[in-house]
């Protein structure tokens, strides 16, 4: 009767120590699931046609969206949450861009995990509150530089960005291109969560999730 009673103990202590080992590898290999590319700049441009200068209005393929690192017992993942659900406008005069913004509906934001996305919205952002996160370009930005084959050029900008009521001034390189008709650009903002008043996100107690993270956009404009 002992033996079988040490048998069952040491047992019990087998599994304690595989999934202690095991545990965190099985969270990123099988729970974690598939996580989206990072937004960028996606296919190939066709080479730039039309006037650079007037009016232009986000385009409904843009997209933007966060990204979030998590680290259980040493394993560390990637979280990233995205949406199309961006409007918003900017206006070319004499190849310089004078005026940027776009607006992005923060509770259309979706990960692979429901239940991260309802504590997303609930608990993190108050979407209720504060529905939506905006960029605003504060100063000039030249686009001469930016070539008519479609290749593209890094061009820094300089904006306020806006996350639960909380603005602050970022500067930030954008992937600049030309594709046809359109403006193509996209970029990623870092981004200290507690400057936003904005709690860590968090899915489970034991899931610890970094201070900073990024904002990322994928944005296209068309010609209005």
């Amino acid at each position: 009767m002992r033996k079988r009673v040490l048998w069952i103990i040491g047992a019990v202590l087998a599994v304690a120590v595989i999934a202690i080992g095991v545990g965190p590898w099985a969270y990123a290999k099988f729970f974690h699931g598939d996580q989206p590319d990072a937004l960028g700049l996606s296919g190939e441009s066709t080479g730039a046609s039309g006037s650079l200068d007037g009016n232009w209005t986000v385009a409904p393929e843009s997209a933007a969206g966060y990204e979030v690192w998590e680290t259980l017992n040493g394993q560390r993942v990637f979280v990233r949450g995205q949406t199309h659900d961006a409007t918003g406008a900017a206006t070319v005069e004499d190849s310089t861009l004078t005026t940027g913004t776009v607006e992005v509906d923060v509770a259309s934001i979706a990960t692979d995990s429901e239940r991260r996305d309802a504590m997303f919205d609930m608990m993190i952002m108050n979407t209720g509150s504060f529905p939506t996160a905006t960029f605003e370009v504060t100063e000039p930005v030249d686009l001469s530089a930016v070539p008519e084959d479609g290749s593209t050029v890094s061009i820094p900008v300089s904006g306020k960005l806006t996350l639960r009521g909380q603005t602050r001034d970022v500067t930030t390189n954008f992937d600049v291109r030309r594709s046809g008709e359109n403006i193509e650009t996209a970029g990623a903002v870092d981004v200290a969560w507690t400057d936003y008043q904005v709690s860590k996100p968090t899915t489970f107690p034991n899931i610890v999730v970094e201070d900073a993270g990024q904002i990322q956009f994928s944005i296209v404009l068309s010609k209005s």
